[in-house]
Protein backbone atom coordinates (compact mmCIF):
# COMPACT_ATOMS: atom_id res chain seq x y z
CA UNK A 1 0.00 0.00 0.00
CA UNK A 2 1.53 3.24 -1.09
CA UNK A 3 2.18 6.23 2.15
CA UNK A 4 -0.77 8.13 2.59
CA UNK A 5 -0.66 11.80 2.67
CA UNK A 6 -2.80 14.11 4.84
CA UNK A 7 -4.66 15.41 1.39
CA UNK A 8 -6.10 11.59 1.08
CA UNK A 9 -6.44 10.94 4.91
CA UNK A 10 -8.32 14.29 4.74
CA UNK A 11 -11.00 13.10 2.09
CA UNK A 12 -11.38 10.06 4.63
CA UNK A 13 -12.32 12.39 7.47
CA UNK A 14 -14.95 14.12 5.28
CA UNK A 15 -16.42 10.97 4.37
CA UNK A 16 -16.79 10.08 7.82
CA UNK A 17 -20.51 10.28 8.90
CA UNK A 18 -21.38 13.06 11.13
CA UNK A 19 -22.61 13.34 14.67
CA UNK A 20 -26.40 12.13 14.58
CA UNK A 21 -29.35 14.14 14.71
CA UNK A 22 -30.15 13.70 18.53
CA UNK A 23 -26.09 14.31 19.61
CA UNK A 24 -26.41 17.61 17.65
CA UNK A 25 -29.63 19.03 18.55
CA UNK A 26 -28.28 18.27 22.08
CA UNK A 27 -25.58 20.78 21.63
CA UNK A 28 -27.53 23.33 20.24
CA UNK A 29 -30.14 23.29 23.30
CA UNK A 30 -27.43 23.34 25.91
CA UNK A 31 -25.37 26.57 24.03
CA UNK A 32 -28.75 28.48 23.98
CA UNK A 33 -30.04 30.43 27.24
CA UNK A 34 -33.19 29.77 26.41
CA UNK A 35 -33.55 25.97 26.17
CA UNK A 36 -35.11 24.15 29.06
CA UNK A 37 -34.85 20.92 30.69
CA UNK A 38 -37.90 19.68 28.90
CA UNK A 39 -36.48 20.39 25.84
CA UNK A 40 -33.47 18.24 26.33
CA UNK A 41 -35.58 15.43 27.37
CA UNK A 42 -37.99 15.74 24.52
CA UNK A 43 -34.64 15.21 22.14
CA UNK A 44 -33.37 12.78 24.37
CA UNK A 45 -36.38 10.27 24.63
CA UNK A 46 -37.00 10.40 20.86
CA UNK A 47 -33.73 8.37 20.87
CA UNK A 48 -34.09 5.47 23.23
CA UNK A 49 -30.74 3.70 22.11
CA UNK A 50 -29.33 6.91 22.94
CA UNK A 51 -31.10 7.24 26.12
CA UNK A 52 -30.22 4.34 27.54
CA UNK A 53 -27.19 4.61 27.05
CA UNK A 54 -27.01 7.92 28.40
CA UNK A 55 -28.80 6.87 31.53
CA UNK A 56 -26.06 3.25 32.03
CA UNK A 57 -23.34 6.60 31.79
CA UNK A 58 -25.35 8.45 34.22
CA UNK A 59 -25.22 5.78 37.17
CA UNK A 60 -21.48 4.71 36.29
CA UNK A 61 -19.04 5.45 39.00
CA UNK A 62 -17.39 8.03 37.02
CA UNK A 63 -20.21 10.23 38.06
CA UNK A 64 -20.64 9.24 41.65
CA UNK A 65 -24.08 10.24 42.41
CA UNK A 66 -25.16 8.46 45.11
CA UNK A 67 -28.94 7.73 44.56
CA UNK A 68 -30.06 5.99 40.92
CA UNK A 69 -31.25 8.05 37.62
CA UNK A 70 -34.07 6.62 36.24
CA UNK A 71 -35.18 9.35 33.73
CA UNK A 72 -33.27 12.01 31.47
CA UNK A 73 -35.01 14.63 33.51
CA UNK A 74 -34.08 12.95 36.47
CA UNK A 75 -29.97 13.46 35.16
CA UNK A 76 -30.39 16.84 33.77
CA UNK A 77 -32.21 18.11 37.40
CA UNK A 78 -29.03 15.95 39.55
CA UNK A 79 -26.10 16.64 37.30
CA UNK A 80 -26.77 19.69 35.18
CA UNK A 81 -27.40 20.29 31.61
CA UNK A 82 -23.45 20.54 30.84
CA UNK A 83 -22.66 17.41 32.12
CA UNK A 84 -25.72 15.74 30.10
CA UNK A 85 -24.23 17.14 26.73
CA UNK A 86 -20.79 15.40 28.27
CA UNK A 87 -23.05 12.00 28.85
CA UNK A 88 -24.88 12.37 25.48
CA UNK A 89 -21.23 12.80 23.58
CA UNK A 90 -20.13 10.06 25.50
CA UNK A 91 -22.35 7.68 24.88
CA UNK A 92 -22.70 8.89 20.81
CA UNK A 93 -18.52 7.67 20.42
CA UNK A 94 -19.01 5.10 22.90
CA UNK A 95 -18.54 2.34 19.68
CA UNK A 96 -15.98 4.09 17.83
CA UNK A 97 -13.70 4.71 20.67
CA UNK A 98 -14.37 0.84 21.75
CA UNK A 99 -12.89 -0.37 18.63
CA UNK A 100 -9.67 -1.96 18.44
CA UNK A 101 -7.07 0.08 17.71
CA UNK A 102 -4.06 -2.32 16.47
CA UNK A 103 -1.33 0.24 14.84
CA UNK A 104 -1.35 1.77 18.50
CA UNK A 105 -1.20 -1.79 20.06
CA UNK A 106 -4.54 -0.56 21.85
CA UNK A 107 -6.86 -4.13 21.94
CA UNK A 108 -10.75 -3.56 21.60
CA UNK A 109 -12.18 -1.60 24.72
CA UNK A 110 -8.32 0.37 25.54
CA UNK A 111 -8.61 3.05 23.67
CA UNK A 112 -12.34 3.92 25.26
CA UNK A 113 -10.44 3.24 29.04
CA UNK A 114 -7.97 5.82 28.07
CA UNK A 115 -10.45 8.04 26.77
CA UNK A 116 -12.50 7.84 29.73
CA UNK A 117 -9.60 8.22 32.00
CA UNK A 118 -8.82 11.32 30.36
CA UNK A 119 -11.96 13.00 29.66
CA UNK A 120 -12.84 12.57 33.90
CA UNK A 121 -8.82 13.66 34.94
CA UNK A 122 -9.71 16.47 33.29
CA UNK A 123 -12.57 17.31 34.55
CA UNK A 124 -10.99 17.02 38.18
CA UNK A 125 -8.23 19.12 37.25
CA UNK A 126 -10.62 21.62 36.01
CA UNK A 127 -12.43 21.59 38.99
CA UNK A 128 -9.25 21.38 41.23
CA UNK A 129 -7.65 24.79 39.42
CA UNK A 130 -11.31 26.76 39.19
CA UNK A 131 -11.72 26.25 35.67
CA UNK A 132 -14.86 27.18 35.01
CA UNK A 133 -15.97 25.18 31.87
CA UNK A 134 -14.89 21.41 33.49
CA UNK A 135 -17.34 19.59 30.91
CA UNK A 136 -15.95 21.29 28.03
CA UNK A 137 -12.32 19.66 29.23
CA UNK A 138 -14.07 16.63 30.01
CA UNK A 139 -14.92 16.46 26.47
CA UNK A 140 -11.97 17.30 25.39
CA UNK A 141 -10.18 14.62 27.15
CA UNK A 142 -12.67 11.84 25.83
CA UNK A 143 -12.17 13.12 22.02
CA UNK A 144 -8.10 13.53 22.47
CA UNK A 145 -6.89 10.47 20.59
CA UNK A 146 -9.70 10.20 18.00
CA UNK A 147 -7.25 10.52 15.42
CA UNK A 148 -5.52 7.60 16.21
CA UNK A 149 -8.55 5.24 14.59
CA UNK A 150 -8.22 7.12 11.67
CA UNK A 151 -4.82 6.47 11.27
CA UNK A 152 -4.53 3.10 12.80
CA UNK A 153 -6.66 2.13 9.58
CA UNK A 154 -5.42 4.40 6.72
CA UNK A 155 -1.74 4.51 8.25
CA UNK A 156 -0.93 1.01 9.68
CA UNK A 157 2.06 -0.25 7.00
CA UNK A 158 4.09 2.43 8.35
CA UNK A 159 3.67 2.33 11.71
CA UNK A 160 6.36 -0.81 11.83
CA UNK A 161 8.64 2.15 10.75
CA UNK A 162 7.15 5.14 12.63
CA UNK A 163 7.89 3.30 16.29
CA UNK A 164 11.58 1.80 15.07
CA UNK A 165 12.04 5.86 14.89
CA UNK A 166 10.77 6.41 18.11
CA UNK A 167 12.57 3.98 19.86
CA UNK A 168 15.86 4.68 18.10
CA UNK A 169 15.97 8.37 18.56
CA UNK A 170 14.90 8.30 21.99
CA UNK A 171 11.98 10.34 20.48
CA UNK A 172 7.97 11.20 21.61
CA UNK A 173 5.38 8.87 19.04
CA UNK A 174 3.99 12.21 17.89
CA UNK A 175 6.57 13.64 16.36
CA UNK A 176 7.58 10.15 14.84
CA UNK A 177 4.26 10.23 13.28
CA UNK A 178 5.06 13.62 11.87
CA UNK A 179 8.53 12.61 10.37
CA UNK A 180 7.36 9.45 8.88
CA UNK A 181 4.07 10.71 8.00
CA UNK A 182 4.27 14.55 7.96
CA UNK A 183 1.39 14.80 10.21
CA UNK A 184 0.12 13.05 13.69
CA UNK A 185 -2.62 11.67 15.41
CA UNK A 186 -3.13 14.93 17.06
CA UNK A 187 -3.78 17.21 13.65
CA UNK A 188 -6.43 14.54 12.68
CA UNK A 189 -8.63 14.28 15.78
CA UNK A 190 -8.52 18.20 15.47
CA UNK A 191 -10.34 17.76 11.54
CA UNK A 192 -12.18 15.35 13.20
CA UNK A 193 -13.63 17.69 16.04
CA UNK A 194 -13.93 20.49 13.47
CA UNK A 195 -16.05 17.57 11.06
CA UNK A 196 -18.53 17.48 13.87
CA UNK A 197 -18.87 21.04 13.87
CA UNK A 198 -18.16 21.39 17.92
CA UNK A 199 -16.17 24.58 19.46
CA UNK A 200 -13.22 25.66 17.62
CA UNK A 201 -11.95 25.73 21.47
CA UNK A 202 -12.27 22.01 21.69
CA UNK A 203 -10.43 21.91 17.70
CA UNK A 204 -7.92 23.12 19.37
CA UNK A 205 -7.26 21.46 22.41
CA UNK A 206 -7.10 17.68 20.68
CA UNK A 207 -5.06 18.84 18.15
CA UNK A 208 -2.29 20.80 20.42
CA UNK A 209 -2.87 18.27 23.24
CA UNK A 210 0.64 17.21 22.47
CA UNK A 211 2.03 20.63 22.48
CA UNK A 212 -0.29 23.20 25.05
CA UNK A 213 2.07 25.71 23.90
CA UNK A 214 0.95 25.90 20.67
CA UNK A 215 -2.73 26.85 22.02
CA UNK A 216 -3.96 30.59 21.40
CA UNK A 217 -7.68 30.74 21.78
CA UNK A 218 -8.04 28.57 24.95
CA UNK A 219 -4.02 27.68 26.50
CA UNK A 220 -5.39 26.51 29.98
CA UNK A 221 -7.70 24.23 28.71
CA UNK A 222 -5.29 22.63 26.10
CA UNK A 223 -2.99 22.18 29.24
CA UNK A 224 -5.57 20.71 31.63
CA UNK A 225 -5.99 18.00 28.71
CA UNK A 226 -1.86 17.64 28.47
CA UNK A 227 -1.83 17.05 31.81
CA UNK A 228 -4.73 14.52 31.62
CA UNK A 229 -3.57 12.77 29.14
CA UNK A 230 0.22 12.35 31.00
CA UNK A 231 -1.70 11.17 34.10
CA UNK A 232 -3.58 8.87 32.64
CA UNK A 233 -0.60 7.17 30.99
CA UNK A 234 1.42 6.97 34.17
CA UNK A 235 -1.68 5.57 35.73
CA UNK A 236 -1.50 2.87 32.84
CA UNK A 237 -5.36 3.65 31.71
CA UNK A 238 -5.38 2.10 28.49
CA UNK A 239 -1.64 2.72 27.53
CA UNK A 240 -0.91 1.72 24.18
CA UNK A 241 2.83 1.78 22.56
CA UNK A 242 2.54 5.70 22.12
CA UNK A 243 1.81 6.06 26.04
CA UNK A 244 5.77 4.67 26.81
CA UNK A 245 6.94 7.53 24.86
CA UNK A 246 5.28 10.35 26.08
CA UNK A 247 6.89 13.69 26.57
CA UNK A 248 5.76 15.94 29.34
CA UNK A 249 5.57 19.78 28.95
CA UNK A 250 7.97 20.95 31.74
CA UNK A 251 5.86 24.13 32.32
CA UNK A 252 2.44 22.34 32.44
CA UNK A 253 2.11 22.46 36.16
CA UNK A 254 3.08 26.18 36.74
CA UNK A 255 0.79 27.66 33.84
CA UNK A 256 -2.02 25.77 35.84
CA UNK A 257 -0.98 26.66 39.17
CA UNK A 258 -0.46 23.64 40.22
CA UNK A 259 2.35 22.02 42.65
CA UNK A 260 3.76 18.54 42.95
CA UNK A 261 1.55 17.58 45.22
CA UNK A 262 -1.49 18.59 43.64
CA UNK A 263 -1.07 16.22 40.96
CA UNK A 264 -0.50 12.95 43.55
CA UNK A 265 -4.09 14.30 45.01
CA UNK A 266 -5.38 14.27 41.64
CA UNK A 267 -3.93 10.68 40.33
CA UNK A 268 -5.60 9.38 43.57
CA UNK A 269 -9.02 10.53 43.18
CA UNK A 270 -8.76 9.52 39.66
CA UNK A 271 -7.95 6.33 40.64
CA UNK A 272 -10.86 6.27 42.83
CA UNK A 273 -12.98 7.16 40.39
CA UNK A 274 -11.73 4.87 37.39
CA UNK A 275 -10.67 1.82 39.47
CA UNK A 276 -12.97 1.84 42.26
CA UNK A 277 -10.33 1.47 45.30
CA UNK A 278 -12.68 3.19 47.56
CA UNK A 279 -16.05 2.36 46.59
CA UNK A 280 -18.37 -0.56 47.84
CA UNK A 281 -18.70 -4.29 46.35
CA UNK A 282 -22.06 -2.84 44.66
CA UNK A 283 -20.43 -0.09 43.08
CA UNK A 284 -17.01 -1.95 42.09
CA UNK A 285 -19.35 -4.34 39.89
CA UNK A 286 -21.09 -1.75 38.39
CA UNK A 287 -17.86 -0.52 37.43
CA UNK A 288 -16.84 -3.94 35.76
CA UNK A 289 -20.05 -3.80 34.36
CA UNK A 290 -19.17 -0.32 32.77
CA UNK A 291 -15.55 -1.01 31.95
CA UNK A 292 -16.62 -4.48 30.09
CA UNK A 293 -20.09 -5.32 28.63
CA UNK A 294 -22.09 -1.91 29.09
CA UNK A 295 -18.79 -0.50 26.72
CA UNK A 296 -20.97 -1.58 24.04
CA UNK A 297 -23.27 0.38 22.20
Amino acid sequence: MSKITLARLLIKVKCMPPLPQSITQILELTKSAKSSANDLTKVCERDPKLTTNMLKLANSPFYGFSRKISTISHAIVCLGLDTVKSIALTSSTQEMLNNEVPAYALEEGMLWQHSIGCATCARIIAKRIGFKASEEAYIAGLLLDIGKIMLSHFAEDQFVQIIEKAKNNRMSFDRAEQEVLGFDHCKIGGKIIKKWNLPPVLVEAVQYHHRPDKAKIDKKLTYIVHLADAISCMLGIGLGSDGLMYVFEENTLDVLGLQKEDTESIMSELVDKVFGIEQSDSDHALEQEFFQEECQA
